[in-house]
């Protein structure tokens, strides 16, 4: 079995906030509870030899009570997010409402707590401009939305043209997933790698993952997306100020990870 840079990954916390993406939240924490199940033995396809074990999966919101994502869908968190709990992963999903997100001290000093506890510290489509405003992310490449690779790029991140489905680095313990499209490739390849690929290959096989990706799922870095100039200048000039606020004194630069 994989395991992340503290050993064994017993808990994933999907982060669940105001205007939040429907399909970047709800599509990893479903992958991540059908790992669950999978490891608990709730789902065999078949005789396994490891023993079966709890995965804690959770949407976890920052208040009590109702989230309403960016397309008017409400949920209830699982839990609320607390000061002094860490998680041996913790997802960052994007959406409309990551521009505010990337101003909120809660969220910022969880993602630096759990990034220097040595967790995995995860990200998808707008939500990885989250972990650049918490300064956990150094010059090693990530991938991101269309719609904020451009302002990344000009603070100095590393977001190579030729954009990834996923860019998963278990050195610094960072995974990072494009936008919506690429949110379940990513999602499926993180579970792979840091929870094995029998269990990585059960969950593929759930999903239909495998048949549409193919054994890249079980590589660090997914597939390159195709790139279209004029239409991302398009989007970032539309969505960028408002999924990725500009950069002010107080935040930290490209290249100001804390370890």
């Amino acid at each position: 079995m994989q395991t992340g840079a503290t050993g064994t990954v017993d808990s994933i916390a999907v982060l669940g906030y105001e205007k939040c993406s429907e399909q970047d939240t709800i599509t990893p924490l479903e992958i991540f509870k059908g790992a669950a199940m999978v490891t608990s033995g709730g789902i065999a396809p078949w005789q396994r030899e490891v023993q079966p074990r709890e995965l804690d999966v959770r949407l976890v919101g920052l208040n009590p009570g109702v989230v309403t994502m960016q397309m008017g869908t409400q949920v209830i968190a699982d839990s609320t997010l607390k000061e002094d709990e860490l998680f041996d992963v913790l997802y960052v999903p994007g959406g409309v409402g990551s521009g505010e997100l990337t101003s909120d001290e809660r969220v910022l000093g969880a993602i630096r707590r759990h990034h220097e506890a040595g967790k995995v510290v995860a990200a998808n489509c707008s939500g990885v401009g989250v972990l650049a405003r918490a300064g956990v992310l150094d010059d090693s490449p990530v991938t991101c939305v269309a719609a904020v690779a451009r302002g990344l790029r000009a603070e100095g991140f590393n977001v190579p043209v030729g954009r990834r489905m996923w860019i998963g680095n278990p050195a610094t313990g960072i995974w990072t997933s494009t936008g919506s499209y690429g949110v379940h490739g990513g999602a499926v390849a993180l579970v792979a790698h840091y929870l094995g690929r029998e269990t990585g290959t059960i969950v593929s096989m759930m999903f239909d993952t495998l048949s549409g990706l193919g054994d890249v799922i079980f590589e660090e870095v997914g597939p390159e997306f195709y790139h279209h100039p004029e239409l991302e200048e398009s989007f970032q000039d539309y969505f960028q100020d408002m999924l990725l606020p500009r950069v002010t004194a107080d935040a930290p630069a490209a290249g100001e990870a804390r370890r």
